[in-house]
């Protein structure tokens, strides 16, 4: 039975199917009234928070199973790399994945918040319409990553010029049909998502390490993360459109303001790159390796965290910007409180990680101690989203170029003095100064009104 036939199974029995009943009615009663204690104090707490909880705690769950799980198998793989790959090649590896990520900022990186947004609001045709824009704009990458695959061929490195060979082919495509979780996260179908991004995630992960078995080239691992990563999006990508049929209709500017998102992206996502490009340039990639592992897992943790920010947008794009503005500060004390415990938990149990996880790299203890601060960088994002969600293209504009060039010229004074320390406090100088000029950017002028809703 193929993949596509067993998803499809699975989501029709969760639709269609009742389970038995094999508790006795005792047992009934007693979930049911847990249920409903669980129930009240969630909607009592939203006094406090300002904040949806129910919907919080429904969407958290089922995003945290799927982070666990996601971040299981990347774990399982980071651990083999750390363990079959010299330092130098995966210095190598993480220097193409660096340079894909700026390749990948051409094509239309933004336009799955666009969509979110848009499914959130009814306008499912959107969806479709966004994969077939984004065909049409991914010829930008696959010109691009075939421009650098000959630039290195021509420079005798044949090991690179074939890497980017594979980056021009899958990029686009995997970044294209990887828009279904635009369309799940708008229904608000966290469970189905769940199921999918597991599944995407099985297959992506499982055909990298097939690969690793068999070579520790890596040019072929490179092939492995963005082949695999494009057959998996694109079977979850059918089944997705086969099993919810999106309707047609559209708002007729979802495609024009995801690709000023996208556009506006960009001078983050090449400033997001530099630290790589920097350390294995003037360094060297055994120092890239050291470096990627420091960050490996708080960038991770603050994956995980982000769900925040992610299942805000479809609640945020359904409210008004005052009503928004009434409840942030407190998301903003709240989730602070949240990444504070993170932090200090992480920074504390690193050394004992590293030992067991990566002993070959016990040098990037301390660099991932004080990354742990970089966690911070959440909380900027839920801003972000805030400002997203009320279309503020101008402000997103001013956000997303002031705070790249800040952080490019942070990185470049700081490497100058301090080398990879510099890096690192680059980075984390940047994640603080970005939350007050978000902020900055959202004030509302107009009058609160002092009753609103919880979002």
């Amino acid at each position: 039975m193929t993949t596509f036939k067993i998803l499809s199974y699975l989501i029709d029995q969760e639709y269609s199917t009742r389970p038995q009943m094999h508790d006795s009615m005792t047992s009934i009663k007693a979930m049911e009234s847990l249920k409903n204690y669980i129930y009240s104090l969630l909607r009592k707490s939203e006094k406090y928070t300002k904040t949806d909880m129910v919907y919080v705690a429904s969407g958290a769950f089922w995003s945290n199973v799927s982070y666990i799980t996601v971040s299981t198998l990347s774990l399982i793989t980071s651990i083999l790399f750390a363990r079959l790959l010299s330092k130098e090649d995966y210095g190598m590896y993480q220097y193409i994945l660096s340079i894909t990520s700026i390749i990948g900022a051409t094509s239309l990186t933004g336009m799955n918040n666009a969509v979110t947004r848009a499914v959130a609001r009814g306008h499912e045709g959107e969806f479709t319409r966004s994969i077939k824009f984004q065909l049409m704009w991914g010829l930008i990458p696959l010109f691009a990553g075939i421009a650098i695959s000959g630039w290195y061929f021509f420079h005798h490195n044949a090991s690179l010029s074939l890497s980017f060979i594979f980056v021009a082919l899958f990029l686009p495509l995997a970044n294209t049909f990887n828009t279904w979780v635009s369309f799940i996260g708008g229904r608000k179908l966290f469970r189905i998502g769940t199921y999918y991004g597991i599944t995407n995630s099985i297959l992506t992960y499982g055909g990298i390490i097939a690969v690793l078995y068999f070579s520790r080239d890596y040019v072929w691992i490179i092939f492995a993360n963005f082949f695999f990563a494009f057959i998996s999006n694109f079977i979850i990508y059918k089944l997705a459109v086969r099993k919810f049929k999106p309707n047609k209709e559209t708002d007729g500017e979802t495609m024009k303001y995801g690709s000023h998102l996208s556009l506006m992206a960009i001078p983050g996502v090449i400033s997001s790159q530099i630290d790589a490009l920097m350390i294995f340039h003037f360094i060297g990639p055994s120092a890239l390796a050291v470096y990627s592992f420091a960050t490996l897992i708080p960038e991770k943790l603050a994956g995980g965290l982000k769900f925040i920010a992610s299942i805000s947008l479809v609640k945020f794009a359904q409210r008004k910007e005052h009503e928004i503005q009434q409840s942030l500060t407190k998301k903003i004390w709240l989730a602070a409180g949240i990444i504070s415990i993170v932090a200090i938990a992480y920074a504390v149990s690193a050394p004992w990680f590293f030992e067991i996880l990566f002993p070959k790299y016990k040098d990037s203890v301390i660099f991932t101690q004080i990354y742990s601060l970089s966690l911070f960088s959440v909380i900027a994002s839920i801003v972000q989203t805030a400002l997203i969600s009320q279309q503020k293209v101008k402000e997103l504009y001013k956000v997303n170029t002031i705070m790249p060039i800040f952080k490019t010229i942070l990185l470049c004074v700081l490497m100058y003095y301090f080398s990879i320390w510099g890096i690192l406090f680059a980075q984390i100088i940047s994640n603080f100064v970005s939350i007050p000029v978000q902020l900055s950017m959202f004030k509302n002028k107009k009058e609160i009104t002092p009753n609103s809703s919880t979002i």
